[in-house]
């Protein structure tokens, strides 16, 4: 699906010719990677999407990722999956059913701590980025997904950009659940990202046991593994957490509820 390349970017009104042929095309069941870039060469160019993300409800617990466009691999593999406690937007709209927009500008500071500041920040100027827009996916009076993307034009308050928001939920939620959506199962219980904040079962018992003042003796002992392995959880938590300590990393988890 391709746009005729134009000069100027002003309001998601003037792709509204788009939208239809946008919907023609989510009909042919496309992977998620193809209507990424079909959002950004139709319904969303004039408000120049430069990169975008869907991600799948699972267990109503975790948005996983099923397709990523125009990101670096890095921040693809950090919110590969995003337990919906976490404090970024795409948990908070899936939690609220509510359509996020927030500005570019300090986007890292107001989020997760600040714990990715400096590197959010970063990746969006690198995209000139001015508006960070998260839409939940609808299906059924249900949210099953959401839609994340960036733009480089500050996304209007208006009437009709509101409704291809809400065009934009419904379509992709019923993309979403059709069985001939091609969505990859294995993509959502792959081997775990290595900067991940979505901490396996085991992460959380070792960070809570790391909290209570046990050794990594102590913890290997309770939960029946090696003692490598209790390092190796801490390490990786560590390492997601931006901490160099153990304790630190207890505490940071907690103050970001990831351990619940």
């Amino acid at each position: 699906m391709s746009a005729e390349k134009r000069t100027t970017r002003q309001s998601p009104s003037d792709s509204a010719g788009y939208l239809p042929v946008f919907l023609r095309y989510l009909n042919t069941y496309p992977s998620a990677e193809d209507i990424l870039q079909a959002l950004a060469s139709g319904p969303l160019f004039n408000m120049g999407m430069t990169a975008g993300s869907l991600w799948v409800l699972v267990d109503g617990a975790s948005l996983a990722s099923i397709g990523h466009a125009g990101w670096p691999p890095d921040l693809i593999d950090r919110y590969s999956v995003i337990p919906l406690s976490l404090d970024v937007p795409p948990a908070h709209a899936v939690g609220d059913d509510k359509i996020r927009i927030d500005q570019a500008a300090g986007f890292g500071r107001r989020f997760v701590d600040a714990l990715d500041e400096g590197y959010l920040d970063d990746e969006l100027a690198a995209l000139a980025t001015e508006s960070v827009i998260n839409v939940p996916l609808r299906h059924s009076h249900s949210v099953v997904g959401c839609l994340g993307f960036v733009t480089r034009e500050v996304w209007p308050d208006t009437e009709d950009a509101g409704a291809l928001l809400t065009s934009l939920s419904y379509a992709l939620g019923l993309w979403l659940t059709h069985p001939r959506s091609r969505i990859v199962e294995s993509s959502l219980t792959s081997q775990q990202r290595e900067w991940s904040l979505a901490f396996s079962p085991r992460q959380k018992q070792v960070l809570t046991l790391v909290g209570a003042g046990h050794s990594n003796s102590q913890i290997a002992r309770q939960l029946h593994v090696s003692v490598s392995s209790v390092k190796q959880d801490m390490q990786h938590a560590m390492r997601a957490l931006r901490t160099h300590s153990r304790d630190s990393a207890y505490e940071r988890a907690k103050r970001l509820t990831l351990l619940d």
